[in-house]
This record gives structure tokens, C-alpha cells and sequence, in this order.
């Protein structure tokens, strides 16, 4: 799952509809007249219809509009970019149509809120300390073998490097490789992040960003499964972070994928999505799926009720997330469309 995990999830948002209730008023005549109207009213709202709001891919890169209306019935709009953790100077300047919907915006969201994103660097230190206590003892190298444990050490730096998480559970170090890995293998950097860039201009403008996920959902995806499981999870990550074959390969991916994101090429970025969705699960063997589920599915059903709700509070709303979230299989808009927010 290079998008989902190898770029912490790094791809677009889309939106949801509302839907409107018609009331109307009748006479008041004699008892039967009441049921007749009464049938009426009822045939009416069933009829009137559930106004569904409609998504539009406009012209800049991974970027779209959803148009509905409010609670009210007044227009109401989610704009979604979708975005990507890690990046070059390739990706900027914007288009001027995704910053005037970002500036006019009457609320801004990503994958996590600005007030979390102040939490984070203590909620992090919070878990790993943690995890040693959930460990119970074990140690990680024991559980790996002797050329694992040596591409750990050569990775880290050191074998001290290796001790001093030694006892923790294995997505400490899972975590670890992930930005090492990324930096290392290609010239793409966090630095450049969309989602970064995003928060920066929302804090200089002093305006609060919402989160579609909080920090549990967050870091549920890079604590997930027991002890075993994780230990799987960290043996592929080892596998591709020192293996020159699968260096070359996920550079290859990451590549392949930052590009056809820098040409708009949407269903490029979902055939690459959905190959590293396709290794994960082979690697992780039982729990892939399980695991793939919690990436996406559940969260995009998630922010889908979320982004109803957002156009059913009205104004217009500025939604930035990773694009994997919205292409290919079981992306946001379809669960969008299963609730009936969207055509």
C-alpha cells in the first residue's frame, strides 16, 4: 500500500450531498379529507426528492467540486483537493482556482485538525512509550533474523540505534523506516508536502482547520494487529528499505505514482494504488485485507458522513486529503453515492 502507507496516506478527498425534505401544507377539511391530504403530504416528500448533489473534476490537478444545497435549501459546496505527503518544487505554484477555494472557504479540513496537529509530537512520545510496556518483555530482534537484524542496524545507523527500541512493539520501528525510506530512495521529500503547505497557509491566515480523522485513527493504522502481526509489517518494510531488488522496485513505484499525481492521470494513480494494495495484502498474508480495510474502507465511509454533514451545514467547505482516498475502488465518492449524498 504505497499510497496509504508508504506516503501515510497520501492521496484526495471528495465530497457528499444533502438531502431535502419537502413539507407542505393543506386545508383542514373533514376527517377523510385529512387522510387524503395526509397520503398526499406523505407521497409528496417520498416524490420530491432527495436532492442529490453532484460531483464535477474541475481542470486543476486532483481537484474537485461537490454542489448541493443546505438544510435550507441554499447552495452549498465542498471543494477537495486531493494531495500527496511527500513532493518536489514540481508541485507548486497552485492553480489559482484551488487557492480562491481555499481562501473564501468557510471551513477548512484535513485528514487531521490543527489543533491535533499541535498534540501530535506528544501524543507520539505518549504511545511509543507505551508500547514498551505492551510488549511485554519481548525484545524485536529476537524475533527477527540475523540478516533482519543486521539490515536493522545498517539502517538505524547503528546497534545502538537497534537497542534503544529493542523493547518496544514493532511499528516503532515500522515507523522509523518509513521516513527513511522515503527520503532516502527518492528525491521526494515531507518538506514539500500539500497537506504541510495547506496547514501553513491556514495558520498564517490564523483560521482553524477540522479533522476528518482524529490522532487515534491516525496512528490505529500504524499500531495495528498483535505483536506477530506488526513483526510481519516490519520484516517487508526491512525487506524493502535494504533488499537493492525491492529499493529499486518501490523507487520505481513511487515514482510511477509522483508523476502520474504531477499529470492529473487519475486512473494511473489508482492501477499504482491498487499494485502496493496488492503486495501488502500478499505480504501481510492473513490480516492484509483486514489491514487494507482500516486504511481505506473504514475511513472513507467516514468521510463521507462527514462531508454530508458539511454540506448540509451550508457555505462552503475546503477539504484537503490524500487522492488514493478518492480513486479507484471504495473511494469516499462511491460511499458518497451508497448513502445517497451524491449522483
Amino acid at each position: 500500500m504505497l499510497i496509504g502507507k508508504k506516503f501515510c496516506k497520501a492521496f484526495c478527498l471528495f465530497f457528499e450531498a444533502v438531502f431535502i425534505l419537502c413539507s407542505n401544507s393543506f386545508a383542514k377539511e373533514s376527517a377523510s379529507a385529512k387522510k387524503t391530504s395526509a397520503k398526499n403530504a406523505s407521497a409528496s416528500e417520498s416524490s420530491a426528492s432527495v436532492q442529490k448533489a453532484r460531483v464535477t473534476k474541475e481542470k486543476s490537478r486532483m481537484f474537485w467540486k461537490i454542489s448541493g444545497v443546505d438544510k435550507k435549501g441554499n447552495p452549498s459546496v465542498v471543494y477537495i483537493q486531493g494531495t500527496i505527503h511527500v513532493g518536489s518544487e514540481k508541485l507548486f505554484p497552485l492553480d489559482k482556482e484551488v487557492l480562491d477555494a481555499f481562501n473564501s472557504a468557510d471551513t477548512l479540513a484535513g485528514e487531521i485538525s490543527s489543533e491535533d496537529m499541535s498534540k501530535l509530537q506528544l501524543y507520539t512520545m505518549r504511545l511509543i512509550q507505551e508500547s514498551f510496556v505492551k510488549a511485554g518483555g519481548k525484545k524485536i530482534s529476537e524475533n527477527l533474523s540475523e540478516k533482519e537484524v543486521e539490515a536493522l542496524q545498517t539502517l538505524l545507523g547503528s546497534p545502538v540505534a537497534l537497542k534503544m527500541v529493542d523493547g518496544a512493539e514493532p511499528w516503532v520501528l515500522t515507523l522509523t523506516l518509513l521516513g527513511k525510506t522515503l527520503q532516502e530512495t527518492t528525491e521526494l521529500s515531507a518538506e514539500y508536502s500539500l497537506d504541510t503547505y495547506f496547514l501553513k497557509l491556514a495558520d498564517e491566515a490564523t483560521r482553524k482547520v477540522v479533522g476528518l480523522d482524529d490522532l487515534k485513527a491516525q496512528f490505529d493504522i500504524f499500531t495495528f494487529g498483535t505483536y506477530e502481526q506488526q513483526l510481519k509489517i516490519l520484516q517487508a518494510s526491512i525487506k524493502d528499505s535494504s533488499e537493492e531488488d525491492s529499493i529499486q522496485k518501490t523507487k520505481e513505484l513511487m515514482l510511477s505514482l509522483y508523476n502520474a499525481y504531477l499529470s492529473d492521470d487519475l486512473e494511473k494513480v489508482a492501477e499504482i494504488s491498487q499494485m502496493s494494495n496488492e503486495k501488502d495484502i500478499a505480504d501481510y498474508g492473513d490480516f492484509g485485507e483486514e489491514y487494507q480495510k482500516l486504511v481505506y474502507d473504514k475511513r472513507n465511509e467516514d468521510w463521507a458522513k462527514d462531508i454530508k454533514e458539511f454540506l448540509e451545514n451550508g457555505g462552503s467547505t475546503f477539504i484537503y486529503a490524500g487522492a488514493a482516498h478518492w480513486v479507484g475502488k471504495n473511494t469516499v465518492f462511491d460511499y458518497l453515492r451508497k448513502q445517497g449524498t451524491i449522483e
